[in-house]
């Protein structure tokens, strides 16, 4: 992993984003709200080409591609999701590009304790299955791929599976606000999306510890 110093920097400006757009959720400010939400993956992704770039790091072409169209897929969901259906569909395919980047990046198997997902699951299910309505096969889908991307993140170290847990914290916690009358308050609202950017930088920052650094030119004399 790079130094701290340089990884800092390298994200101050998604650090100053996010604090901007949840400092606007919570005072209730919409347009500032709207404005900043799209904003976060990419200070996110600029902090990725920063890192690589000035660190003189580089990571696998394919965990590359596949961090990049996780990223990507989760900002498309970020600015789609006032139709839900359209912005869980992006957040879905999101998901499953973190599965693929997990098992590109890592060959490990999953920890034991993923196993305490399915009980998650169901759970959740049931809960929310009564108010779902014409959504249920799809929030089903969409909750079964979000539990093996948490299973998949134990593959990796400890940033990936922080970053899957407070995933699947964050998504549960906004499916009983979407679908129930809970959790509609401005300060939970900001716990549900704190908790998102949280899991999009620990699961980046786990891929970033993999990257290494890049071979010297070799110039040839003449």
């Amino acid at each position: 992993m790079t130094r701290f110093p340089l990884v800092a920097g390298a994200f101050a400006p998604f650090f100053a984003v996010s604090a901007l757009h949840l400092g606007a959720k919570l005072a209730g400010l919409v347009e500032l709200d709207r404005a900043t939400k799209g904003l976060t993956v990419p200070a996110l992704l600029l902090g990725v080409a920063i890192v690589l770039v000035v660190g003189r790091m580089r990571l696998p072409r394919g965990v590359l591609i596949a961090l990049v169209a996780g990223l990507t897929l989760s900002w498309l969901g970020d600015i789609t999701l006032t139709n839900f259906a359209v912005g869980l569909g992006f957040f879905l395919a999101a998901h499953v590009a973190y599965i693929v980047l997990f098992h590109l990046a890592f060959h490990r198997r999953p920890s034991w304790w993923s196993l305490g997902l399915i009980p998650w699951y169901a759970a959740l299910l049931l809960a929310l299955w009564p108010f779902l309505g014409d959504l249920a096969l799809l929030v089903a889908v969409y909750g079964a791929v979000l539990g093996l991307m948490t299973a998949s993140s134990t593959r990796g170290n400890t940033f990936t599976m922080i970053g899957g847990t407070l995933f699947i914290a964050s998504d549960s916690l906004l499916a009983f606000r979407i679908f129930t009358p809970l959790f509609q308050s401005p300060p939970e609202d900001v716990l549900i999306m704190g908790l998102y950017l949280a899991a999009q930088l620990f699961i980046t920052l786990g891929i970033l510890r993999t990257a290494v650094p890049r071979p010297a030119r070799v110039t040839a004399r003449t």
